[in-house]
């Protein structure tokens, strides 16, 4: 049986760290430490990042355009109202990260935990998600619509107002959350040869 928890990033245990202040575009960057690395207001593109450790680094409204992140670990960063639209993520953590405002939408998430974030207002719309975990976050007002998702798991998070307009919820366990005010609605498809059939149903939760 396939294990439903996300894979952790296989890192090696002696990593270099390095001290960079811009990366280059299409790049490479395999089996590194980036340390308090601050990138504000700028696009990197065409990158690709396996192996690497992020740490206490600050990324402020920066573009990952088409970007690739492998076997990466983020600790104590800070990405706000960051873009990393369609970019694929395998076996990734984001350990006590601030994700406030950023954008992961149409990303392709695979093996990716999210431990202990501030992920309020984020937005992962028509993401593709695998074996995705949100564990103990703070996702006030997240945007989870139109997602296409297997085995993703939401425990000891705080989902007020959070929108999953469109998303199946069917076989979704979100019992474990605390939430308020926040409307689900779930559109379930069934697809056969010739036909496509939907049924639409609207949940409201208020927790007092």
């Amino acid at each position: 049986m396939t294990d439903k928890k996300a894979q952790a990033p296989r890192l090696n245990p002696q990593l270099e760290t390095v001290q960079l202040t811009a990366f280059e575009p299409d790049e490479t960057y395999e089996g590194w430490v980036f340390e308090e690395l601050t990138l504000k207001q700028t696009e990197v593109e065409m990158l690709f990042f396996k192996g690497c450790l992020f740490k206490n680094c600050q990324f402020e409204q920066v573009d990952f355009n088409n970007c690739d992140f492998q076997d990466v670990q983020f600790e104590h960063c800070a990405l706000l109202n960051c873009s990393l639209m369609n970019d694929p993520f395998q076996r990734v953590a984001f350990n006590s990260c601030q994700l406030i405002g950023s954008d992961f939408a149409e990303a392709g998430l695979n093996d990716v935990t999210f431990d202990t974030c501030q992920a309020d207002y984020t937005g992962f719309n028509f993401a593709r998600m695998r074996h995705v975990d949100f564990k103990d976050c703070s996702m006030q007002e997240v945007s989870l619509g139109q997602v296409d998702w297997q085995w993703l798991t939401m425990i000891g998070n705080r989902l007020n107002g959070m929108d999953m307009t469109g998303t199946n919820l069917k076989n979704l366990d979100i019992s474990q959350n605390q939430f308020e005010k926040s409307d689900f609605h779930a559109r379930i498809i069934t697809r056969g040869d010739h036909q496509h059939r939907t049924d639409a149903r609207d949940y409201e939760r208020v927790a007092n």
